[in-house]
């Protein structure tokens, strides 16, 4: 594990684009590592009053998996610069449900995609990487309040408009 460059601190989800109408970020904590990678942490809390959970399922609202996976878009839209985009999600597992009245806590350790080769025999060059990353690796794990580890994710990031 490398040190972190800057003190980690919560701060409230600056407001971004997301799947209208679901602000699926309430805070976030993200922390630069000096390897180039991010350190993320994004809580919610699950509202059992949300329009969006009435539904799922009456009763017993439970906050659905793709909300967790827009936790996470919305998650390295508002940490990692240049708002990157989700390209894919190579895994995904849901362990245990979150419940109305939970938080999920989403911890997402973030890194730096190699560069993806061109052409069928690409050359390994010994040049200086850039400063930007060509995207970004994630792994993620989501938790409730009491710790139950609710779901896994690994997904891949493009390095964003603003990179």
């Amino acid at each position: 594990m490398t040190a972190a460059t800057t003190a980690p601190t919560w701060r409230p989800a600056a407001p971004v684009p997301y799947a209208a109408p679901l602000p699926a970020v309430d805070r976030l904590r993200a922390t630069a590592q000096d390897d180039g990678g991010w350190t993320v942490v994004a809580r919610v809390a699950v509202d059992p009053r949300n329009p969006n959970l009435v539904g799922h399922f009456p009763g017993q609202p439970i906050y659905p998996g793709v909300f967790v996976v827009e936790t996470l878009c919305q998650a390295m839209t508002r940490a990692v610069p240049g708002a990157p985009r989700l390209r894919t999600v190579t895994s995904v597992r849901f362990l245990a449900a979150l419940l109305g009245g939970d938080e999920m806590e989403l911890t997402l350790d973030v890194r730096p995609a190699a560069p993806a080769p061109s052409g069928p025999a690409a050359p390994t060059t010994s040049a200086p990487a850039t400063s930007a990353p060509a995207g970004w690796q994630v792994r993620g794990v989501a938790r409730r309040t009491d710790g139950t580890v609710t779901a896994q994710l690994r997904a891949v990031f493009d390095a964003g408009a603003d990179a």
